[in-house]
């Protein structure tokens, strides 16, 4: 017998009309359990064994013949419907017993006499329940009940020792149902399900939903997951996946995006790819911008793997692997290929960001994912403007490379061909970022990708490309310096270089032999596999005939020496091999360079390089005291002899020049005998006899007096006697009869002072640090000698025709110099008289325009020059025109501007002491002038940055020499600047004070001597340099990275501490920047000229930058407008002008309009006051206010001007409808402002109709139309119809300017200027397209009435009709006017405005000629 359960007892108990000829008969229940029901009875009549223990239940029938039997039996029972509820109360009992209701679960095993069973496995019993049509949602129910009691971990294993997961095994049973009779019912259920069941639970009903639910439920399914994303970021994921499936409308998508943006920011890292992947999939094209710009916004990539990560973690296989970031990056790329406006949305998301602060990783990364997906163009544009703007930093570019290397793996090709494109930009800000792009690359990359990296870099050597080239070899130099062991492996590749030498200059091959020297010998315990080459190489070039080739292997060879003999941190000494080989190669050097005087020169200068910038081993350093610098006394120096001055030389010759007592002088420099004999034997070896060449003078002397600082510490007193000898060089008297000399003497002359002026300049490089008085007094009188022997060759140089100068420099760009060559002079110069028939001026090429103005129509040469003031601008011309051919002032020279203040020398320029030796030495002002001069240019050649563009546009020279400059980084610069701080503010000081007591003296600026106007002109010159030089310093960008902080607090610091005359404690870097910007500021009221007072404009915007405030700006703009208020001259006395002057000009009303407080009604002061003020003056007037307006600044103010309007128009923001109208009022005043100032600027063309105004008004007044229609029209659309009166009135404004834009056109078209009538349809588009957004706004509001056709005829700028194009155009063609008349349903009182006669007539079609 079977126990009946209680339950069901219960339940029979109350069944209406029961009786005993009612009960089923029980049948025999199986072996396996001892418990039975009307459901087992059912069950197992109808074709199902169940079975207990591990067997799975049986099922003796085709599962869908069960189905059909068991059907029909309870449908044919005469109990129906109770039944039904019988047999479910009886499974319910049944599966009480968890390990009966997990077989329930379980597929069916097909009894093996069944042979109508397709599959030997069937489905497990409550599936097959479920598809029963009378009995699934009473089961769907029971087995529901069941999902709180499950844990989502519950899990059980089957017979074979298989896990099973029970929430997922139960939720199948709701899968693959043929129909679902109440599926609402079904929907209803499981959602309340979710809500009280475990996390995991949860997640399993969500992921089935979409398979379990009809279309029909779809949209209450997302509805009930959208509110579980609001609640929790838990089910996200599920969530997301389970929406992705289901049938929803567009406007459900949206709400359930909007939903998921909210919580985007809150959402977990490893949730975001499947978050990004679902937005980005399911945007519409409409939503694209808002959502990519959502994502962005919110999208936060913490920081995944770095170069600081461990082995282990860099050697990730498997995407999954790499980090979510790669996951995310995987799910942005797959949205973009799905969708093709994603792309087009991330790339104007980011290029809406103006912020440098506002750009983040993200987007970098955005743009290599884009970039990787064939939109290469896009983005390279995108990556120029923003690198330009300043957004994409160095440091940007370091966090996203660092942070998200493994992320980034994938999409290293991509990276590469844009680092690539970038690096052949010819705008250096944008190939100093590819450089660091590439540098990042090889750094946080694998070894595969550091290979692409040095192959790349080889590539671009080898295309010939000046810029290209330099770019990667500065990469490569800056790998092996900070990377070296990561860069031996490619040894090789950076080798492959030198196949490319013939394209290289002399300043790149020493580069790449630098690089090429670490990495062969970068240890004495292990052998390089490019020693050998590189050793053949360099002996191949040595040996080589040709002058180039052997000047290459002087500069490798000299590079190997570098690296060998250096003497690391521990002091490690050089072992007996390596001390010989290169001992070896530097004789090897030296024997192959001694034919060969420029070559020898060369390598003297090399080995002066090395050592000044290097230590090197003292066996090689007393070889090159032994073996190279002996030499100099014996070349050189010789006794003085009276005998030598009275021999007869075909130039005058005279021994001058010594500083020491003649009596005690016993030494000279052979100079003028030298250059004689040369002259006379064109070969470095005459016989036996070994004749020394001057154009090793210069170089052997640096050798010699850098070999003594290394050996003596620093100390000259060996070799001071050199200091103070005097020279066998010209007799200064033969100037008077300088038109009776040869051509060939004046140009031994000419080579003698080059020479003389040479051996000064080393002279003064040597002797500049020591410290003796006695030695500091001489070094200044040297000094003095540069400025008096350039003069004396400048009055040579233009007399003397078809000379050739000596070289100087023996590392020139130009290779052509080491052989036969004609120098000559970069800039053109003036043809001179004939000085005699036998010479012909038009063969003179050397000569600048300064000096023959200088000697056309002067009796004597030497009375050309007669002012100190004179004498120093033909100086820095003859500097300028021959500067390659002069020696380098190295950066120890400038601590002579320690030497404080400007006064008379403390020499006469015959030798003789002046004063007492105990007086204090000073600088005159021709000396500072000088040093600063060439002070100047170097730091704007070290430390202008490329990111940083000015207006001063200064021309440099084509041979520009800075290599020894180039020997010491910017940083190194910076500080060597930094210590002078103090001395150049006191001669900042000095100079401020004099120039003020000049200037405020009308009658010396009057009837001043012309001596003393030259000597305000120098005063004035080293006022501007010492403006240049702290402008050159405070804007190097390098002051503001975080590792020179305490170099730029040293030096505002040193600066303030000199102002305030005390030593500062801890003051804050705020206070000590506006400290500085105020005593900068002071100096304003000296400013003699624009260029000068643009530079100090400069100095102090870089300075309110550092503030980080914009309270400073305010007061640069002060200034701006205080300097466009001066009247600026030129030296002669003109007024200032030029296409120079109008650059800067220029950059001073931009900077003016920039950072004024107010820009719109800093225009309409200029426009309404300066510009009236110049219609009244005369014809060379100018401004009253604005002095520097004048009629030829009058295109360059009105340019910037117009071009600040149409800026500051589209500053002015569009207002939503529902803003107060109090906010559009304010907005209709800026905007009636705007078009003011427009019809102010426009009008002015009935006055000045110059070209350069007309295509400015043709430019920037169809921006301004273009802007007013954009921004304007939706305002003036929300306020016509309660301020009717406020918009007609601006619109009747505008139409003032149109109609001048209009006989613009037509006048263009008259004058047949191409450049104008090319923007004339432009112009017209703007015009009649403003027109029809007027009717449109007119007829919405129902005043189509006000708006009425008619003709408008074509006038000249003066309002003349042009009859030639009347005659042509047909009269009944019909125009469209503008007449703003009063509406009479909205106001019935007040008046029409009718427009004029003229204004009603027109022969044009065009729409755009009435408005």
């Amino acid at each position: 017998m079977v126990k009946l359960t209680d339950s069901h007892s219960v339940v029979k108990g109350k069944r209406k009309g029961s009786n005993a000829g009612n009960v089923i008969k029980k049948p025999k229940c199986s072996d396996s359990f001892g418990d039975a029901s009307i459901f087992c009875e059912l069950v197992s009549n109808a074709g199902i064994s169940l079975k207990d223990g591990n067997t799975n239940n049986e099922i003796n029938v085709n599962q869908t013949t069960f189905q059909k039997k068991l059907s029909v039996t309870l449908k044919n029972h005469k109990n129906y419907p109770e039944i039904v509820e019988d047999v479910i109360e009886g499974l319910q009992s049944y599966i009480l017993e968890p390990k009966r209701f997990r077989k329930m679960l379980m597929p069916t095993i097909t009894s093996a006499d069944c042979d109508s069973a397709r599959a030997s496995i069937q489905d497990s019993v409550i599936h097959i329940l479920m598809g029963i049509d009378i009995l699934q949602m009473q089961v769907m129910n029971l087995v529901l009940e069941k999902l709180p009691e499950i844990t989502g971990d519950d899990d059980h294993c089957d017979e074979n020792g298989e896990k099973l997961l029970m929430p997922k095994l139960l939720l199948s049973q709701f899968l693959w149902l043929d129909k679902i009779i109440d599926c609402k019912s079904l929907t209803a259920r499981m959602i309340e399900m979710i809500s009280i069941t475990c996390i995991d639970v949860q997640r399993e009903i969500i992921t089935c939903l979409p398979d379990i639910v009809e279309d029909s439920e779809h949209s209450t399914v997302a509805k009930a997951l959208r509110d579980f994303i609001l609640e929790s970021n838990k089910l996200i994921l599920p969530v997301l996946d389970a929406l992705t499936n289901l049938n929803l409308s567009p406007e459900l998508i949206t709400e359930i995006r909007e939903s998921v943006l909210k919580k985007l920011d809150s959402i977990e890292l490893e949730n975001l790819p499947i978050v990004v992947k679902f937005l980005l999939q399911t945007v519409s094209i409409q939503d694209t911008c808002e959502v990519v710009r959502e994502i962005r916004r919110k999208l936060v990539l913490k920081t995944g793997v770095t170069k600081s990560s461990t082995d282990s973690l860099k050697k990730l296989k498997h995407t999954s692997e790499k980090g979510f970031v790669a996951l995310i990056l995987d799910a942005i790329k797959t949205g973009i290929n799905f969708h093709k406006s994603v792309a087009e949305g991330f790339i104007k998301a980011i290029e809406e960001i103006r912020n440098p602060n506002d750009q983040k990783t993200i987007d970098v990364c955005i743009l290599f994912v884009i970039y990787s997906t064939n939109r290469r163009k896009t983005v390279e544009s995108l990556f120029r403007n923003k690198i330009r703007t300043g957004c994409f930093s160095e440091d940007l570019l370091h966090t996203t490379l660092n942070s998200h290397s493994q992320a980034l793996q994938d999409f290293f090709p991509s990276i590469l061909s844009l680092a690539e494109v970038l690096l052949r930009s010819p705008e250096p800000v944008i190939n100093s970022l590819a450089c660091f792009l590439y540098i990042q690359c090889f750094i946080v990359f694998d070894a595969l990708c550091k290979q692409d990296v040095i192959g790349n870099l080889v590539m671009h050597i080898g295309s010939g490309a000046d810029d290209e080239i330099n770019s990667s070899l500065d990469i490569l130099s800056h790998l092996i310096e900070n990377h070296l062991k990561s860069m031996i492996p490619y040894a090789v590749l950076v080798k492959g270089v030198l196949d490319y030498l013939d394209n290289l200059s002399i300043t790149q091959i020493r580069n790449l032999y630098s690089m090429l020297s670490c990495l062969a010998f970068y240890s004495s315990a292990e052998t390089s596999p490019i020693q050998d080459d590189l050793h053949i190489i360099i002996r191949k070039q040595l040996s080589s005939s040709n002058p180039k080739y052997k000047c290459i292997g002087v500069i490798g060879a000299v590079m190997v020496v570098k690296i060998i003999a250096a003497v690391g941190d521990k002091g490690e000494s050089l072992n007996e091999e390596l001390s010989h080989q290169v001992v070896s190669l530097l004789q090897l050097v030296r024997n192959s360079s001694s034919t060969l005087p420029e070559i020898f020169a060369l390598f003297m200068d090399e080995l002066s390089t090395v050592l000044i910038r290097g230590e090197l081993a003292d066996k090689i350093k007393e070889w090159i005291s032994d073996n190279v610098t002996c030499d100099f006394q014996d070349d050189f120096v010789v006794d003085i002899e009276q005998e030598k001055l009275e021999k007869q030389w075909f130039v005058p010759m005279e021994l001058c020049l010594g500083l020491n007592n003649l009596e005690e002088s016993t030494i000279a420099i052979d100079l003028l005998p030298l250059v004689i004999r040369n002259a006379a034997k064109d070969s470095f070896i005459r016989g036996t006899q070994r004749i020394p060449e001057p154009m090793c003078l210069s170089s052997h002397f640096r050798l010699v007096q850098v070999c003594e600082k290394r050996e003596e510490d620093g100390n000259l007193e060996g070799i001071d006697a050199l200091l103070g000898c005097p020279l066998y060089t010209v007799q200064r008297a033969v100037v008077d009869k300088i038109s009776l000399l040869s051509q060939k003497v004046k140009g031994a002359i000419c080579t003698t002072l080059f020479h003389e002026v040479n051996w000064f300049i080393e002279i003064v490089n040597g002797f500049a640090l020591q410290s003796d008085r006695e030695m500091k007094r001489k070094v200044v009188y040297r000094l003095q000698n540069i400025l008096d022997s350039c003069k004396l060759l400048e009055i040579f140089l233009a007399e003397t025709t078809h000379f050739k100068a000596p070289l100087a420099h023996f590392d020139l760009e130009d290779q052509k110099m080491l052989s036969d060559q004609s120098s000559s002079s970069e800039g053109s110069r003036r043809l001179i008289e004939k000085k005699s028939e036998k010479e012909d001026s038009s063969d003179i090429n050397e000569i600048c325009d300064t000096s023959v103005q200088n000697l056309e129509g002067s009796p004597s040469a030497k009375e050309s020059v007669t002012t100190e003031g004179n004498v120093e601008c033909k100086v820095l011309s003859l500097q300028a025109n021959y500067r390659h051919y002069f020696r380098e002032l190295d950066m120890d020279v400038f601590n002579l501007l320690k030497i404080v203040l400007i006064s008379e020398p403390a020499v006469d320029t015959d030798g003789k002491n002046k004063t007492d030796t105990t007086e204090l030495l000073k600088l005159t002002p021709p000396q500072l002038n000088f040093i600063l001069k060439d002070l100047t240019e170097k730091l704007a050649h070290a430390l202008t940055s490329p990111k940083r563009r000015t207006a001063f546009k200064t021309k440099r020279a084509r041979h520009a020499i800075f290599s020894h400059l180039d020997q010491y980084s910017s940083k190194e610069i910076a500080i060597k600047v930094i210590d002078l701080l103090p001395s150049l503010c006191t001669h900042l000081e000095e100079t401020h004070a004099f120039l003020q007591i000049r200037l405020s003296d009308d009658d010396y600026m009057v009837d001043g001597l012309e001596s003393e106007r030259g000597e305000l002109e120098t005063v004035s010159a080293v006022f501007k340099h010492l403006i240049e030089t702290l402008f050159y310093l405070f804007t190097w960008n390098g002051l503001l990275l975080n590792e020179n902080h305490s170099l730029l607090k040293r030096s505002l610091t040193d600066l303030v501490s000199h102002v305030k005359n005390k030593k500062l404690r801890q003051d804050s870097q705020q206070y000590l920047v506006r400290e500085t910007f105020q005593y900068f500021k002071n100096f304003s009221t000296t400013i003699t000229d624009l260029e000068t007072g643009l530079m100090l404009i400069e100095l102090l915007k870089a300075l309110a930058d550092i503030d980080k405030s914009k309270e400073l700006y305010p007061e640069v703009a002060t200034l701006s407008n205080e300097m466009l208020q001066q009247k600026w001259l030129r030296t002669d006395g003109e007024k200032a002008k030029g296409a120079k002057h109008n650059e800067l000009l220029k950059t001073v009303i931009k900077y003016y309009m920039t950072y004024t407080e107010d820009p719109i009604k800093s225009i309409e002061a200029l426009a309404s006051k300066a510009f009236p003020e110049l219609m009244e003056a005369d014809k060379n007037g100018c401004s009253e206010t604005y002095k520097s307006l004048t009629r030829n600044s009058l295109p360059v103010y009105f340019n910037v001007i117009f071009n600040q309007l149409v800026e500051s128009s589209k500053l002015i923001s569009t207002l939503k409808p529902t803003e107060n109208d109090q906010l559009k009022r304010d907005q209709l005043i800026k905007w009636n402002i705007a078009v003011r100032i427009h019809h102010i600027l426009v009008d002015l063309l009935k006055v000045f109709d110059g070209r350069g105004i007309l295509g400015a008004v043709l430019k920037y007044g169809r921006q301004f139309v273009e802007v007013f229609h954009r921004q304007a029209m939706p305002l003036l659309d929300g306020m016509f119809k309660f301020h009717r009166e406020d918009v007609q009135s601006l619109l009747k404004a505008l139409q003032l300017s149109t109609r001048t834009l209009h006989h613009l056109c037509g006048h263009s078209k008259i004058i047949k200027d191409v450049s104008l009538t090319t923007q004339v349809p432009l112009m017209k588009k703007a015009l009649e397209t403003l027109v029809y957004r007027v009717m449109l706004m007119l007829t919405v509001n129902k005043c189509h009435e006000a708006f009425w056709m008619g003709n408008l005829k074509n006038r000249d700028l003066q309002g003349e009709e042009i009859l030639s194009q009347a005659s042509r155009i047909p009269v009944n063609k019909e125009n469209t006017e503008i007449n703003l008349e009063q509406d009479e349903e909205l106001n019935e009182t007040e008046p029409d405005i009718n427009m004029s006669d003229d204004e009603k007539e027109s022969e044009d079609a065009s729409c755009s000629e009435i408005f």
